[in-house]
């Protein structure tokens, strides 16, 4: 079993063109997942709806995918808002049918076991919650590896113990960590923004950066071998100027800066 692991396209359809021919290249995938937060930002939202409803893939909704539906302010960010203006009836359709991150059957294998084997889980964020990292934690102004105990905190009894492989998003950080007892858990990266800040209280930061440091597309693709699961994380080169002067075009300078540089713009 190969399976390409995708999260956080961010309607970023050059990025995405970028993962799939090199996926493509590569071969012999049997699956491909992807973990949500598709289309919300000043890109191209609605091409990049378009191409993943017509794939065949499995599909989960992040944290923003309900937002950009969502018309409430100060739930909706300017990102989701672009978006929302963008899509048309069947890509709102679709947005609303993807599987929720936190469906206990996702965490447990059994909503795609026919596809999966029944050894691999999914969420966006944690099980218990798609805007909580994982494998990350957010302190002073920036993110650092969480520590054991937090990933434990945070898978608590929501995975059980024959998962052998759980995929998770959100961060946007490239990382896979075995954990005690064997479980391989893996986040695929940003395929298509490579840097973001958040205004929103954590227990150990108000305000965080979360920065790659280059403007590569990422993605994973993890496989069985010898009876256990290992995975290479990917870093794919593409044309990020124009999709910067597009966000430019867009009214957003601060995406122009993270996406040719994989770090936020600071204050001089």
């Amino acid at each position: 079993m190969k399976i390409a692991i995708l999260s956080d396209v961010h309607g970023n359809f050059s990025a995405l063109e970028a993962v799939i021919a090199d996926m493509d290249r590569r071969g012999g995938v049997d699956e491909v997942i992807n973990l949500g937060n598709m289309v919300s930002g000043p890109l191209m939202p609605l091409q990049t709806a378009h191409f993943l409803m017509r794939q065949n893939w499995l599909q989960i909704a992040g944290n923003h995918d309900p937002q950009v539906l969502h018309e409430t302010t100060g739930v909706r960010s300017a990102s989701d808002a672009f978006a929302a203006g963008e899509l048309d009836d069947p890509s709102r359709w679709w947005l609303t049918s993807l599987s929720d991150s936190l469906d206990a059957r996702l965490h447990t294998g059994e909503l795609w076991a026919d596809r999966l084997g029944g050894d691999v889980a999914v969420c966006h964020g944690t099980p218990r919650s798609p805007v909580e990292y994982l494998l990350e934690t957010a302190e002073g102004e920036g993110i650092r590896l969480a520590l054991a105990p937090e990933i434990a905190e945070r898978l608590g009894e929501h995975v059980p113990a024959h998962i052998r492989l759980l995929a998770c998003g959100h961060s946007h950080i490239q990382r896979a960590l075995r954990l005690p007892g064997g479980m391989l858990v893996v986040n695929p990266g940003a395929v298509g923004m490579p840097a973001y800040d958040v205004s929103r209280a954590h227990p150990l930061s108000n305000y965080h950066r979360v920065e790659n440091g280059s403007p590569d597309a990422r993605y994973a693709i993890a496989e069985t071998l010898q009876g256990q699961w290992q995975v290479d994380l990917i870093s794919v080169p593409y044309d990020f100027e124009s999709t910067a002067q597009l966000a430019i075009k867009n009214g957003r300078p601060d995406w122009a800066h993270a996406l040719r540089t994989g770090y936020m713009p600071r204050l001089l």
